[in-house]
């Protein structure tokens, strides 16, 4: 028969588990790895959402291994959103990063709590207050996995109307070079992307590519997005200027897909504007080998894949990013375990 000294050590365990164990919290680059493996993705983003190769020392590269013999790659010089507030016609823009997007960032790193898989914080600028969730989730043509979306939900609260634009220079080295292609898509379901791939070929083709979404607010009909070179676009953004609905490179026919042997180091900008009060904005980057078209945005058939953390939050009833998995479950076994041991006691 087990005695309560056995209890108690279970016991022990679980608290430990709970606390000891707890989701980690950095003010450094946090680091988000689905991998390894055909389609995954490891990148070290800080608590604004900035990454990149040159989006200083609190975020990473971002590094996509592309389905076949090829291992994971660098993609990403620098990603971030900039923010304008009251005056959305002439006024500078700002980029949230804790480190320099060209002119602009170099803010204080908030910290990101979270998994392997998800990380959220919190922080306030330009009198905006903004909560933070990022995560990283597979994506797939047909039932295959080729490729992971990181997707970065910010709930922001403001007494004035503003506006986000979201910006990435993809440096695509799978080719070993930076000259790029890209272009523009509605998908099926309404989704609008920016997209940026290995060689520019005039199309939509099989290939490794990054790509942008950026949702909620109002979409604009004009001063919604433009592709052009680094580091022109970028100095513009920070400016203030309006993004001119064009793709460089893309000639005179309507395809928008910049032009087969007219590729540069391609830049993405997306713009959505926000009344005042409490708004949600959600940006999603797509790293993926196939055409961009194929992709799927959304959850799979058949309901919603629910994450670590939620789980975590299900069972054990607790706020996410205090509590881990380990130690719910830890928990949960020792009130059975419990259980059990009480009514053998009562039976003897």
């Amino acid at each position: 028969m087990l005695n309560r000294s056995i209890f108690s050590i279970i016991l022990g365990i679980a608290i430990l588990g709970l606390f000891g164990f707890s989701q980690s919290a950095f003010a450094a680059p946090y680091m988000l790895d689905n991998g390894p493996g055909d389609g995954t993705l490891m990148v070290g983003v800080d608590g604004f959402g900035a990454f990149g190769l040159s989006a200083g020392t609190d975020s990473t590269n971002a590094f996509y291994d592309p389905v076949g013999a090829t291992g994971p790659t660098e993609t990403t010089f620098e990603s971030a959103i900039a923010i304008r507030t009251i005056d959305l016609i002439t006024g500078a823009r700002s980029f949230l990063a804790s480190g320099f997007i060209g002119s602009s960032g170099d803010l204080t790193n908030p910290t990101v709590t979270g998994s392997l898989t998800s990380g959220s914080s919190t922080f306030s600028n330009s009198g905006l207050s903004f909560t933070l969730i990022q995560t990283l989730a597979p994506t797939f043509t047909g039932s295959s996995q080729t490729g992971t979306m990181l997707t970065q939900i910010y709930t922001i609260t403001s007494s004035v109307p503003f506006e986000i634009v979201r910006y990435i220079d993809g440096d695509l080295r799978f080719d070993t070079s930076l000259t790029d292609g890209g272009g523009r898509l509605i998908l099926g379901d309404g989704t609008e992307i920016l997209f940026e791939t290995d060689s520019a070929t005039g199309s939509s083709t099989t290939t490794t590519f990054v790509g942008i979404t950026g949702e909620g607010g109002t979409v604009p009909t004009s001063n919604r997005y433009e592709i052009d070179s680094f580091s022109g676009l970028r100095t513009r953004i920070i400016s203030g200027d309006p993004l001119d609905n064009t793709i460089t490179g893309d000639g005179g026919d309507a395809d928008q897909f910049i032009d087969a042997g007219a590729g540069y180091d391609v830049t993405l900008a997306l713009r959505n504007t926000f009344p005042s009060g409490t708004s949600v904005y959600v940006t999603k980057t797509l790293f993926g080998s196939g055409a961009p078209e194929d992709i799927q945005t959304s959850s799979p058939i058949g309901g919603t894949i629910i994450p670590i953390d939620a789980t975590s939050l299900l069972i054990a009833g607790f706020d996410k990013n205090s509590f881990s998995l380990l130690g719910a479950l830890t928990l949960v076994g020792a009130v059975a375990f419990g259980a059990l041991y009480y009514t053998s006691k009562r039976k003897n």
